[in-house]
């Protein structure tokens, strides 16, 4: 107020001179005969007319670039108050503060700004907004991971990814969640989706939160895999040990008895030693999966992952050579070793391997392709072949403990697998497709 107070006076101090010059000037040219007084006055006048003119167009173009500053978002051009002097110099210096508080406010957003934007780019829970019109206007890179996909235009388009998922996005009420269960890919995925409405600009725009649980459920199935193995170990332990002795001890005593009869005595001592081959097979398949159960001590070390892949070719050759198997390796885009323990993932990728063989058992020209890369900073092992694929219900149940297609097969080699690569902050994943094959992918974090 005191600015507009000094303005308003300077103004009319100016108004108020010009004016009592005019009078003077006037009342020279009438009753004075003189040449000189006039023109002085004359000047006198004409430079404080130009004066005025000047002080509110300087005041006006300062009120002009200030507005224009606030428009444009520039709020780096400071005033020269103090040097201007009067009402210029406080008035300057009361622009230069609200520049320097629209500054503090600009840098507080671009820092808010670039919270926002650290944390929409490295959150793990995939975001996707479109507006009422199904158009996307944000997709946070791990939606972009968990759809493989850079780039949607529209929310539609979802659909030619995943029916399923699209059809829960465009059904959910605002706020509501649900967990539903999906191939992305050949992916199996659990994911939990969540809608949120919101308002802004006066446009309506909905926010969709995909998460993939997958990895916590499957953490808690395990669990609750271990906790009934130590259940059976106990209770099966305690039956199968005491027959196993006793039928030991039977089976001692019958051989120095001659009270019996030799067909009997045949028969009773096949028996006795039937029963004591199976409680020692028994004994023998419980401790395997009580060893199972266990959690190994890690023995980290870098790693050379295409010399420990060669020296395993190398040892599974006979069987190779035997299957007429041919085996492809591709490690030119990892350059670099992994700090891994080089026994447990070579266990593992000998079973993954064996595995492979296995598939392609009865099929012509079987092919195994080994390859090596870092995607996203984070080394990936794929071990592929060609052979008829997993069936899609089984696809979520092969990393299952004790669960398997094989004749002969335990289910124990894959939960390994999993167990194996969770202790090296990793992970495994399958891809499978009937008819065209099976891939294993080793991701190591």
């Amino acid at each position: 107020m005191g600015i507009i107070k000094n303005f308003r006076v300077n103004v009319i101090f100016r108004i108020l001179l010009i004016s009592a010059l005019l009078l003077l000037l006037t009342w020279v040219l009438s009753n004075k005969p003189w040449f000189f007084t006039p023109l002085v006055i004359g000047i006198v006048l004409t430079i404080l007319i130009f004066n005025l003119i000047a002080y509110v167009e300087r005041t006006n173009r300062n009120i002009v670039q200030f507005l224009a500053s606030i428009k444009q978002g520039g709020f780096t051009n400071l005033f020269k108050g103090k040097s201007s002097g009067g009402t210029h110099a406080a008035l300057n210096e009361a622009f230069n503060e609200v520049m320097l508080q629209f500054q503090q406010l600009a840098q507080e957003k671009e820092s808010h700004y670039q919270y926002l934007q650290t944390l929409n780019e490295n959150i793990g829970v995939s975001l996707i907004s479109y507006n009422s019109e199904g158009k996307i206007e944000l997709m946070n890179p791990a939606a972009k991971i968990l759809l493989q996909k850079p780039f949607i235009n529209k929310i539609d388009d979802l659909a030619l990814i995943n029916q399923q998922l699209h059809g829960v996005i465009t059904s959910l009420e605002s706020e509501e969640k649900r967990v539903i269960k999906t191939v992305i890919h050949g992916d199996v995925l659990q994911l939990s989706v969540q809608v949120k409405d919101f308002i802004a600009q006066e446009k309506q725009y909905r926010l969709v939160l995909i998460q993939n649980i997958h990895h916590e459920l499957e953490e808690k199935e395990v669990e609750a895999w271990q906790k009934l193995m130590s259940v059976l170990t106990h209770e099966i332990m305690n039956s199968v040990t005491p027959i196993a002795s006793l039928s030991t001890a039977i089976n001692q005593q019958l051989n120095l008895s001659d009270t019996m009869g030799a067909e009997d005595f045949d028969d009773l001592k096949i028996s006795l030693e039937t029963i004591e081959n199976r409680s020692k097979g028994l004994m023998r398949f419980v401790n395997a999966y009580k060893e199972f159960s266990k959690t190994p001590e890690l023995s980290i070390a870098e790693v050379d992952l295409k010399l420990l892949i060669e020296r395993i070719l190398q040892l599974l050759s006979p069987d190779l050579t035997k299957a007429d198997i041919s085996v492809k390796v591709d490690f030119n885009r990892l350059e670099k070793a992994i700090k891994i323990d080089e026994e447990l993932i070579e266990q593992v990728v000998i079973n993954l391997l064996k595995n492979s063989i296995e598939a392609l058992e009865s099929t012509v020209n079987g092919k195994i392709t080994i390859v090596g890369e870092i995607v996203r900073r984070t080394t990936m092992l794929k071990i592929s072949d060609n052979g008829a694929g997993i069936a899609p219900e089984n696809l979520d149940k092969i990393f299952i403990p004790f669960f398997t297609t094989k004749k002969k097969g335990t289910g124990v080699g894959l939960s390994f697998a999993r167990k194996v690569m969770r202790l090296h902050n990793g992970n495994i994943r399958v891809h499978s497709k009937m008819g065209e094959g099976t891939s294993f992918i080793l991701e190591f974090g």
